[in-house]
C-alpha cells in the first residue's frame, strides 16, 4: 500500500512540472512576438495560407482522368477500321454486350455451323439486342482478320435485312425482342428486375402496388424499354404476355376492360341458325321422295276401296 501511494506522488509532481514548463514556454513566446499557430503567407498567397487553386490541383490528384472537370471522351476510330478479334474483347468486357453476345452464340449456332440457311426468330432477337449496344454495333462493322471471321459474317447475311429494320428507333418488335434489348443495357435490365420483384400481384391480377407503379415507371424512363412499351406479344415470350399486358393497362394506368361487343354475339348466333336452315331445307328434297313414294303405293288401293264402297252402296 505504500508503495502504491509512492508512485501516485511521484506521478503527479512529474505532471505538475510538465504543465509548469509548457505556461513558462508559453510566457516566452508571448514576449518575442512569436505565434507558432499561424504560419507565415507565401507570396502571391492569401492571409490565412489558403490558395484555392493549389488545393484543388491537390484533391484532383487522386482522381482518374474520367473524373475531372475538363475531361473529354477520346474519339473511337472507325468500327471498319477496328479489328474483330479487339471488338470481341470489348464487348465480352461490358456487361451489356457480353450478356446479348452470349444469347446470339447460342441461339445462332445452326445458322454459324450451317446446319440451316434460315435465321430463326430467337436468332433475330439475340441479334437486335447485340446491336442495340454501341459496342455490338461496331463489333457487326468490324474489319475481319481472318476466313473464319468472314464466313461467320457470311452466314449471318439470311439475318441482316429483318434485324436491320427492326432495330429502327420508329418500328415496333415483339416482347421477346424488346426485353433482350432491355437486358442488354445493364441499367434497362437492373429496373427490369426490380419492376419483375416488386409486380407478382400484378401478374396475378390483383393489384397494382405503389412499389410496382414506381418500377414501372423507372423501367420505362429508360431509354432501353422504349420498344417494351410498343411490343406486341407473338406468343414467344416465356410468361402469359396477353394477360400481363392487360392487367398493367387495367390495374397501373386505370383503362377500363374491353367487354364482349353485343353484336358479336347475335353475329354467332344467326350463324347457328342460318346452318340449321340450311340443314333443314337440304332434308325437304329427301322428305317429298318418301311421301310421293308413299303415296304412289297407298293411292290406287284407296281408290279402288272407295268405289268398292260406292257400289255397293248404291246396289242397296
Amino acid at each position: 500500500m505504500r508503495s502504491i501511494i509512492i508512485i501516485f506522488l511521484c506521478l503527479l509532481s512529474v505532471t505538475h512540472s510538465d504543465r509548469k514548463e509548457r505556461r513558462r514556454n508559453r510566457r516566452i513566446k508571448g514576449d518575442t512576438g512569436e505565434d507558432s499557430s499561424v504560419p507565415e503567407s507565401e507570396p502571391g498567397g492569401h492571409q490565412d495560407g489558403s490558395d484555392p487553386a493549389g488545393a484543388r490541383e491537390r484533391s484532383s490528384r487522386g482522381l482518374v482522368p474520367q473524373l475531372l472537370p475538363n475531361y473529354t471522351e477520346p474519339e473511337l476510330p472507325n468500327a471498319s477500321e477496328v479489328g474483330c478479334s479487339y471488338a470481341f474483347m470489348s464487348c465480352m468486357y461490358r456487361g451489356g454486350c457480353s450478356v446479348a453476345l452470349q444469347q446470339y452464340e447460342l441461339t445462332c449456332a445452326s445458322l454459324v455451323n450451317e446446319l440451316t440457311d434460315t435465321c430463326s426468330r430467337q436468332c433475330q432477337h439475340a441479334l437486335i439486342a447485340l446491336v442495340s449496344t454501341e459496342e455490338g454495333e461496331r463489333m457487326m462493322k468490324c474489319r475481319c482478320e481472318d476466313a473464319e471471321c468472314e464466313r461467320k459474317k457470311r452466314r449471318i447475311e439470311p439475318c441482316r435485312a429483318a434485324v436491320t429494320w427492326q432495330s429502327e428507333p420508329t418500328t415496333q418488335v415483339s416482347c421477346s425482342a424488346a426485353t433482350w434489348i432491355c437486358l442488354a443495357d445493364p441499367l434497362c435490365a437492373k429496373a427490369l428486375e426490380y419492376y419483375n420483384d416488386n409486380c407478382n400481384a400484378l401478374f396475378k391480377g390483383r393489384k397494382c402496388s405503389r412499389k410496382c407503379k414506381n418500377s414501372l415507371n423507372i423501367l420505362l424512363r429508360q431509354e432501353s424499354a422504349n420498344k417494351l412499351a410498343t411490343c406486341f406479344c407473338d406468343g414467344t415470350e416465356e410468361y402469359d404476355c396477353v394477360k400481363v399486358r392487360e392487367n398493367t393497362e387495367v390495374l397501373c394506368f386505370g383503362k377500363k376492360k374491353e367487354e364482349p361487343v353485343d353484336d358479336i354475339i347475335d353475329n354467332t348466333i344467326d350463324g347457328s341458325s342460318d346452318a340449321k336452315g340450311s340443314a333443314a331445307r337440304a332434308k325437304r328434297p329427301l322428305l317429298l321422295s318418301i311421301a310421293s313414294v308413299i303415296i304412289s303405293y297407298w293411292l290406287p288401293e284407296a281408290v279402288y276401296n272407295l268405289r268398292s264402297l260406292l257400289t255397293i252402296t248404291i246396289g242397296l
